[in-house]
């Protein structure tokens, strides 16, 4: 019965998305019934769940402790996003909105549920193609190449990394049937390659669609392309990079000291994104660099417990990452919600937009409490999970682990530092008194309830730390015996407090100084920053050209003379494929556009619509089973 629940979940975000192209937003009808359904085989989870589902594409499933509490947070931004956007006004296409909307959480509960390699980076890049479809169809400006950019990252950065994976998985396994996780932790004699090999191609494709570095510039310009209240759908996204490193690295293959550093710096170096956030007035830009940050300190934790796996203090970090990851999925999508009040009315969520409909508003006090768990302020979300994150790596006496979580602690200053700015300047230059309006009760609520979540997990951790500790008990690691051991059970926790509360003063002072003195004082980490862009966009630039140069003439029929002419990846979309690589997906997003298109210029044929769509999901289904 439980499996006969989550096929009905996914059949009813299947529906939703056919039905946004027919009613537009009024499918959220439909997927707030499916949130229910995920609740329920979340629920059902808690005890583990195994099987098949899809006969038309078989596909096994496994729920463990692990995927099931991920699974239960994307259940409940689900049931939020199905309500918030009912009396949302969305800025574009809302008809296909809904359709890439519900059909990207439909990869998502995939992407989860799944424990075929296969079948997962069939869910991966399903999620990168809707996703991009959502900000494709935003209509907003920048939409079109942030899409082309995000796209290219996923594919090249992201698919093709994953279809390497399942190429040495299933030569090893020798089924495609049994090309799972397990299958592949029993078969790593049979690898022609090392584990490591396969770590790092997991590495790159969890790096990208979590959007960290060095992948994360994709991050700014989507957030800032796409209708704030469907930014929560790449919260989730985040998430899913992490869990795959997760899985991967502590439950699959194994991982040692060398990998676990790699990921914390890696980590580390994707938190200094918090620094740009100074630049920046227009809140959906200021507020992706510190969602950047948090993606860093996520991966610093999952790298920092790979360092001290088998320890107390590798249990430590391991569920500081778990909740960090779980914790910035609520926070976040609340804090977007608000913003996305702003929006509702036409108006840019800036620092001086905020006064027309947050001033004086309850509204303001529930995005408060989301934009102060971003900052780490006691006793709120990313309070509590930085307190086990820096506990873990200061009781060791690993230098290198020290310098990386002295960095982190420091540049955890400056994301407070940044709201104490955003409310100076208001107070500065947004000088006028304007009539605020009415937000529709279904937005104030839905934020409501997603930032007193995220207040309640994070201030009463016992709710989640059975889940948890259940979650990873299989890896044999020592595992706390209460909230006061695993909070207070060494001496560096309280180390950590001091800290956390120092860099929130530190952080409130450092807001109130000029902005131009703080740029002053940050010149140095500006330098470095700029440093890492141009050189991630110049190795990114070499990649293209050789791409451009090498690849394409083997991958599709291009005639010699016309090679120079070939200029970007939209020149190289009009010569034909002369083998199947990962352009065939490149079709299916032009004839989302060309639809879009031609949808808003004429009076659709429903049927003929929902016919064409079926038609085109039932070639992408085709495709994927031949290349498989």
């Amino acid at each position: 019965m439980s499996l006969y629940v989550l096929e009905l979940a996914l059949g009813l975000l299947f529906t939703a998305s056919l039905l946004g192209l027919a009613v537009g937003k009024r499918a959220y009808y439909v997927t707030l019934a499916s949130s229910i359904a995920l609740f329920a085989s979340a629920i059902d989870g808690l005890n583990g769940l195994s099987g098949e589902i899809i006969p038309f594409l078989p596909t096994s499933v496994m729920v463990d402790s692990l995927s099931d509490l991920f699974l239960l947070v994307v259940a409940f931004l689900t049931f939020a996003l199905s309500l918030y956007l009912l009396p949302y006004e969305v800025k574009g296409d809302e008809r296909f909105l809904a359709m890439a909307t519900n059909m990207a959480l439909l990869s998502a509960v995939l992407f989860l549920v799944t424990d075929n390699i296969e079948r997962l980076t069939l869910a991966y890049e399903l999620f990168a193609v809707f996703t991009a479809v959502m900000v494709l169809t935003s209509e907003t400006r920048g939409s079109r190449k942030a899409t082309w950019r995000y796209l290219v990252l996923t594919q090249v950065f992201g698919i093709i990394p994953l279809l390497l994976v399942t190429g040495i998985a299933y030569g090893a396994v020798g089924s495609l049937h049994h090309l799972t996780f397990e299958g592949l932790r029993e078969n790593l004699e049979n690898l022609a390659v090392s584990p490591g090999f396969i770590l790092a191609l997991f590495l790159l494709a969890s790096l990208v669609r979590s959007g960290a570095f060095p992948f994360h510039v994709w991050v700014p310009r989507v957030y800032r392309s796409l209708p704030s209240p469907f930014v929560p759908v790449f919260l989730i996204g985040e998430s899913l990079g992490v869990y795959l490193l997760l899985r991967v690295s502590h439950f699959v293959l194994p991982a040692g000291k060398s990998f676990g550093y790699t990921v914390a710096f890696l980590g580390t170096v994707t938190a200094f994104a918090t620094l740009y956030s100074f630049r920046e007035i227009r809140l959906k830009r200021k507020f992706s660099y510190h969602s950047v940050m948090d993606v860093g300190i996520a991966y610093f934790a999952l790298g920092s417990s790979l360092i001290l796996q088998g320890t107390f203090l590798g249990t430590i970090a391991l569920l500081g990452a778990l909740l960090h990851v779980l914790y910035q999925m609520l926070y976040k999508s609340s804090l977007f919600f608000g913003l996305g009040a702003i929006e509702h009315y036409g108006e840019d969520p800036n620092i001086c937009s905020m006064r027309k409909l947050l001033r004086g508003h309850v509204i303001a006090l529930l995005m408060t409490l989301s934009v102060f768990s971003m900052a780490g302020i006691p006793p709120l979300s990313a309070f509590v999970s930085k307190w086990l994150i820096y506990t873990a790596s200061m009781s060791s006496v690993d230098v290198l682990l020290w310098l990386m979580v002295v960095t982190i602690a420091f540049l955890g200053v400056f994301p407070l530092a940044s709201i104490i700015q955003v409310r100076r300047i208001n107070r500065l230059i947004c000088k006028r008194e304007v009539e605020r309006e009415e937000v529709p009760v279904l937005i104030r609520t839905v934020t409501g309830i997603v930032a007193f979540v995220s207040f309640l997990v994070a201030v009463f951790p016992f709710i989640l730390l059975p889940w948890l500790v259940k979650a990873i008990e299989v890896l044999g690691y020592p595992l706390p015996k209460s909230p006061a051991h695993l909070f207070f059970g060494v001496f560096s926790s309280f180390v950590a407090l001091a800290v956390l509360i120092t860099s929130a003063y530190v952080g409130w002072k450092i807001g109130k100084m000029p902005t131009e003195r703080i740029s002053e004082l940050l010149l140095i980490f500006y330098n470095m920053g700029d440093i890492l862009r141009f050189t991630s966009d110049y190795l990114l630039s070499l990649g293209k050209r050789f791409y451009l140069n090498h690849v394409l003439p083997i991958i599709k029929v291009v005639p010699r003379h016309e090679l120079p002419l070939i200029k970007d990846y939209d020149d190289a979309l009009d010569y034909p494929v002369r083998h199947l690589d990962e352009a065939m997906f490149m079709p299916l997003i032009k004839a989302f556009q060309k639809l879009a298109e031609w949808g808003r210029s004429r009076n659709l044929d429903m049927n003929a619509l929902i016919g064409g769509f079926a038609i085109a999901m039932a070639v992408l289904i085709v495709l994927l089973g031949v290349f498989a």
